[in-house]
């Protein structure tokens, strides 16, 4: 999870280590309130999560005072919020006093660090202006360009984008393959020779495979298309059948041995099933094009170093021939 540079904060100073009292820490007391571990404490705070939208739990009061400064409550609430994906947060003030009180500490450190960095005239630094006026660039820039983005999408764009899926998916199939990976051809063969004599595939994985991320799991890879795949690997896979073993394929990673599990027709949800992940496919382009439209509106020129005027590329799409696009 992606947390704010704020959040990052809270979270490296929160969080002084205290026994925790809800029993999804009991095996480790000293566990800190990260998002991950706030989010798998949640079911057992206060025995259960509000029933209401956060926002309406959340009732403004001073929770903090710290000398003359103080901490509203509304703000805690936000960034006990930001610590949650999806909005999925149970409410603050019904949870674990421990974790309400390191999430509280972290708050409290945070604007301590503030003062004392003012103190130090920081605030003042040139440099600290620079960084500050280019993160406001940012983010005036990406909230215009979301909210260009929500103008551009239309549904019958979804739509269209939704066929184009259903189109391309036609007549293709994915595989559902294992996979070992060695350093060398003669190690691939034994592997081969061993797993195609009915040996636990998985098992060898588990043993051999240099692939820790699949290997793990047995070599498992899950479902994929060809187009997934580096060209040697996928262009093996799919020659196989159902529960075939492969001999050695070189692949710049190495040499693989492939089991095919299963194959399948390539399955498409429904719209409603994909229509937010559309969303960004579509935005992302139209975002493309409304910015090329701006490039080829403007009056750009592009001059080297003896000051003629040279050739300049509106097209935010790289060329394929490694000339430069028009």
């Amino acid at each position: 999870m992606r947390l704010a540079r704020r959040t990052q904060l809270l979270a490296a100073t929160a969080l002084i280590s205290l026994p925790l009292a809800t029993s999804a820490f009991a095996e480790t007391p000293a566990q800190t309130p990260t998002a991950e571990t706030a989010a798998a404490a949640a079911p057992s705070a206060a025995g259960a999560a509000a029933t209401k939208p956060i926002e309406e739990l959340a009732k403004d009061y001073t929770i903090i005072k710290i000398g003359a400064d103080e901490i509203r409550n509304s703000e805690v609430v936000e960034i006990w919020k930001g610590l949650f994906p999806g909005g999925a947060a149970p409410d603050f003030n019904n949870f674990d006093e421990n974790i309400r009180q390191n999430v509280l500490r972290g708050m409290v450190s945070e604007k301590l660090i503030f003062q004392e960095a003012q103190k130090g005239g920081f605030d003042k630094n040139e440099e600290v202006k620079k960084r500050l006026a280019m993160l406001e660039k940012q983010v005036i820039m990406q909230a215009f360009m979301d909210q260009k983005a929500k103008e551009l999408v239309t549904d019958d764009q979804l739509k269209a984008a939704y066929n184009e899926k259903l189109n391309a998916a036609k007549g293709q199939e994915e595989v559902n393959a294992r996979h070992i990976l060695v350093a060398t051809e003669e190690e691939a063969k034994k592997i081969a020779e061993e797993a195609k004599k009915n040996a636990d595939f998985a098992k060898l994985a588990k043993e051999k495979s240099t692939d820790k991320g699949s290997g793990t799991n047995g070599g498992e890879l899950g479902w994929f298309t060809k187009d997934k795949m580096v060209p040697e690997f996928a262009e093996a896979a799919f020659k196989l059948q159902k529960g075939e073993i492969s001999g050695p394929v070189k692949s710049p990673f190495g040499y693989h041995v492939i089991k095919i599990e299963d194959r399948r027709a390539v399955k498409i949800g429904s719209f409603d099933e994909l229509k937010e992940s559309l969303k960004g496919d579509v935005a992302n382009k139209m975002i493309q094009n409304y910015l090329e439209g701006m490039l080829k509106a403007a009056n750009i020129k592009y001059f080297s170093a003896d000051g003629k005027e040279k050739p300049f590329s509106t097209s935010l799409t790289p060329p394929t021939d490694g000339a430069v696009a028009n």
